[in-house]
């Protein structure tokens, strides 16, 4: 039996009895029913064919706290979105008629998604093919657009923080040089022109006296491998049996001399890291090659590295992919511009600069609102307004605009009408569920532009080829976790703005966190004071190396649905002390508050013949990108390396290939 008490006592230490700004979430009837249908189907359930977790539903106990601001209702996926897409999974929506409300409604085109790939699509419509009454609506699930590009904001100790949720990081491109194109660039620098951006932005300096200066990245992703040696990162590693666990501060600078490891490995973690040499391959393209074959076959048979340093680095690619090296392809690798697979390019993928805005790359997908509907964000065209201003909501769907954005409307049902075939109709119908109730519109065209794991079901007379390249698509979650804390001097006395650890530290709950530097504008000028308020960031990877692959994103999602945010909170503070307990670390006084964001499906996952097929046929995302009829596809998970540029670029050319249909 279990120690209340002790239990008790505990919860009191990690700060879980102290009024802040979060509840204490724990839906237990939905723990123990997901558990339960996690071990085995219920016999109605089974009968009608569904998952083992169909009719499962999540709640606000789940969601938890989401800060303040605009942006507040909707972090992560909001209970209703991820309600309304296993309904749709589970066929609520595919019977001969549905009860829907129609609006009277006609648009040129519908686009299905406000994050970037329907923004890309939107913005090409109204730009190359707009005109004096061409109307366009965007139907977005959640109650804010931008998909993953969207915004945390806390207030602690009176200091306004903001963070990205999910999508951030860029390279602001010089406008002398052209931009710096690096591993992560594909059309980046031509949206960031053509959307007005500023080339020229300021960082926040740390300031005091008190401790030594520290070394950031200025977002949240790239202390993982591609800047981690302009970053003061702290390698956290357990100890053996009677051994105290410890921090090697800077490991790459040092070869890992310092860091408990066999010789063995140290030396292949530092040749996988640095060894410039390029494979020889068959045939006159390395490409199709390089996908052939995972990135774990690449590292381990190519260039023959120990197997134990692939251990280690199948959280760094998860981080940027999904899933670990045993799953994904070694072209995806490359596209990433990791070790060995690098040595493939003609100029080295090197990234110098990495750049992000305070909420990430959701100011950029807020220079694409102000340019489609101009008073939806208050204020005039600077980045200050644009970044900062609060969203006019009610501008955003008003009648009459070129331009109409739909919030909290989730489509859950799209089909040609007015021909025997997709190609003889003359329009397409689009239902959607808003406030519980289905509505219809009508459109000369539509682009899906919103996940693949909903086009599939909600599109009612998708062609057979392109359900069956959708089925071989592969999708892995990931956590989002900001920690507002009231400082930060634990980390500062360590010399580390970053940390990374392995298995056996406290509950294992991620990999890595860090502390960015924040960009400052306007009157936003947060702290870097390791006495004052900051957000700490978790990026979170959920991956199961050695399992099929399909089986590990169903796994991470399960677990990710599955876990009520008081457990989640519980072994964030646990981790926290486990890590940093020794430099000072209290987290019932230095913890202020705690956001979730959650995305389940948030990668798709390029195992081995994603890019290039396999077996002589053509790649699945070839296959959806030729659209159908009156309907065509964007979304960032077509061109495999998710990324905001070639996302909006993916809307682009949906939007193109709609032209003869938009007449």
């Amino acid at each position: 039996m279990a120690d209340s008490g002790r239990n008790e006592r505990e919860d009191r230490a990690l700060g879980l009895d102290v009024d802040i700004t979060r509840r204490d979430f724990l839906n237990a009837g939905l723990l123990g029913t997901g558990m339960a249908l996690l071990a085995a189907r219920a016999p109605g359930v089974l009968a009608a064919g569904k998952p083992a977790y169909a009719g499962v539903r999540v709640g606000d106990d789940w969601y938890g706290y989401g800060g303040v601001g605009d942006y507040a209702p909707s972090h992560g996926n909001t209970p209703e979105v991820v309600n309304n897409a296993h309904e749709i999974r589970d066929g609520l929506y595919s019977g001969a008629s549905l009860d829907a409300v129609d609006t009277g409604e006609a648009y040129d085109l519908v686009v299905v998604g406000g994050g970037f790939a329907g923004m890309g699509a939107a913005y090409t419509f109204m730009k190359d093919m707009g005109g004096t009454g061409k109307k366009c609506l965007i139907l977005e699930n959640h109650p804010v657009f931008g998909g993953e590009a969207k915004r945390n904001e806390f207030v602690v100790d009176g200091q306004r923080l903001i963070a990205p949720q999910g999508s951030n990081g860029l390279t602001i491109p010089d406008p002398e040089a052209g931009g710096e194109r690096g591993a992560f660039a594909s059309g980046d620098d031509e949206w960031y022109f053509e959307l007005r951006m500023p080339t020229d932005v300021r960082y926040q300096r740390m300031n005091t006296e008190k401790y030594p200066e520290v070394e950031f990245v200025t977002d949240n992703y790239v202390h993982n491998y591609w800047m981690e040696n302009k970053v003061d990162i702290g390698y956290f590693f357990p100890g053996a049996p009677g051994e105290e666990a410890r921090f090697v501060r800077n490991p790459w600078k040092t070869d890992f001399r310092d860091a408990p490891l066999p010789e063995e490995v140290k030396r292949d973690i530092n040749r996988w890291r640095t060894d410039r040499t390029r494979p020889r391959h068959p045939g006159d393209d390395f490409r199709p090659w390089l996908d052939s074959m995972s990135y774990q076959q690449y590292m381990e048979n190519v260039m023959g590295v120990n197997p134990e340093v692939t251990k280690l680095v199948h959280a760094t690619l998860a981080s940027g992919i999904g899933l670990g090296c045993d799953a994904i392809s070694a072209y995806g690798a490359y596209a990433l511009g990791m070790p060995g697979v690098l040595n493939f390019y003609d100029v080295p993928a090197v990234i110098t600069r990495r750049d992000a805005f305070p909420g990430g790359n959701d100011t950029i997908l807020r220079y694409f609102v102000k340019r489609l509907i101009p008073g939806a964000i208050a204020g005039g065209d600077s980045l200050e307004d644009i970044a900062l201003r609060n969203i006019n909501f009610d501008a955003l769907d008003r009648p009459g605009q070129p331009v109409r954005m739909r919030l909290r409307s989730t489509v859950v049902r799209v089909q040609h009408a007015g021909g025997a075939s997709p190609e003889s109709s003359d329009h397409v119908e689009i239902t959607y569920k808003h406030a519980e109730r289905l509505y219809r519109v009508k459109a000369k065209a539509v682009v899906m532009a919103t996940g693949g794991w909903v086009n599939k079901h909600a599109i009612r007379d998708l062609p057979e080829p392109l359900r069956e390249a959708y089925a071989t698509f592969i999708h892995a979650p990931v956590l989002m976790v900001n920690v507002g804390l009231t400082n930060w001097r634990a980390m500062a006395k360590l010399g580390i703005s970053a940390a990374r650890w392995f298995d056996g530290v406290g509950e294992s709950f991620g990999f890595s966190c860090n502390i960015r530097q924040p960009m400052i504008i306007g009157d936003y000028q947060p702290p870097l004071d390791p006495d004052r308020p900051t957000v700490l960031n978790f990026h979170v990877p959920f991956f199961y190396p050695g399992m099929d692959p399909k089986a590990q994103g169903i796994r991470g999602r399960m677990e990710m649905l599955m876990t009520s945010y008081a457990d989640f909170e519980r072994r964030i503070r646990k981790h926290l002390v486990a890590l940093f307990g020794r430099a000072g670390f209290d987290p019932k006084r230095d913890v202020a508050a705690i956001i979730l964001n959650r995305w389940g499906h948030a990668y798709v996952c390029p195992t081995p013949g994603f890019y290039f097929g396999r077996d002589g046929k053509p790649a699945a995302r070839d296959v959806i990108r030729q659209g159908y009829g009156r309907v065509a596809f964007a979304h960032a998970e077509l061109h495999g390396n998710q990324h905001w540029g070639p996302a909006a670029m993916e809307g682009r050319r949906a939007a193109l290939q709609l032209k003869a249909a938009l007449g």
